[in-house]
């Protein structure tokens, strides 16, 4: 451990997603808005992407901090490969209701839960996470199905669908889907400016009082990385391992290439 070296209260670059180490660049706090407004405002559907590592993940976390959550109940789902036949009941699953059925008999259960929710004050949220891997088209369909249970003026469900860029593409190939989604955006890696602001954030959080990492260590750190906050992550822990062995009092950029 090297954070009492440093004299920090915490590792500050665990690849963990953890709201605490949020970063709101200005491109994540646009996307942050945009995810409030479609669930509150229960527009339908909504598509995040973004290169492995830029942070959607942890974005999600904190949304779920944004919001009043004990007004939602949310399925989560993290890993769907599945296919058509597995959905719904992992849907039902994650919102803690009965699985067993064909389909129809569990997109009727759902459909009960989402009138049930909104007459209640309430409404349901579904995320997919990685949704990338879904290995089926027709389970792209289903989810758009999900969608038909509306009220004139607003929707009773809001699914996200989150993943790299390749699910951008998948979507606009299925146009059935495509034209229901009504907010989507895709988070880039970070510029140079906001690399350093990145790092230096959080620095601060774990409890850093002084600069640690010299401009020309962030200059490189942000040539080996090119901006990806998992491989900032991982360049910056391990600069830090390696100026406590070495007992520097800051990182340079010489220990960076040392590590990157």
């Amino acid at each position: 451990m090297y954070t009492e070296y440093w004299e920090l209260d915490r590792k500050p670059f665990e690849n963990t997603p953890d709201p605490a180490f949020f970063y709101l660049s200005a491109e994540h706090a646009d996307a942050l808005d945009r995810f409030v407004y479609l669930i509150q405002e229960r527009k339908g559907a909504g598509l995040l992407t973004g290169e492995y590592g830029c942070g959607k993940t942890t974005m999600v976390r904190v949304l779920g901090e944004r919001l009043d959550l004990e007004q939602y109940r949310v399925a989560y789902l993290n890993y769907p490969r599945f296919g058509p036949d597995q959905l719904l009941g992992e849907i039902l699953y994650q919102l803690g209701e009965d699985r067993e059925g064909d389909n129809v008999e569990r997109m009727h259960r759902l459909g009960e839960i989402f009138y049930r929710t909104n007459l209640d004050g309430g409404h349901t949220l579904v995320i997919v996470d990685e949704a990338q891997i879904i290995p089926d088209d027709s389970v792209l369909e289903e989810l758009r199905l999900l969608l038909n249970y509306q009220l004139e003026s607003a929707h009773l469900v809001t699914f996200m669908l989150i993943g790299q860029p390749e699910l951008r593409e998948r979507v606009l190939r299925l146009p059935q889907l495509d034209q229901r989604i009504a907010v989507r955006y895709h988070l880039h890696s970070f510029d140079r400016y906001n690399t350093g602001s990145y790092v230096a954030y959080r620095m601060e959080i774990a409890g850093a009082n002084r600069q640690i990492f010299t401009d020309e260590a962030l200059d490189e750190i942000y040539e080996r990385t090119f901006g990806t906050p998992r491989r900032i992550n991982n360049v910056c822990d391990m600069s830090l391992f390696i100026g406590a062995r070495k007992g520097v009092r800051e990182i340079d950029a010489d220990i960076v290439r040392g590590v990157a």
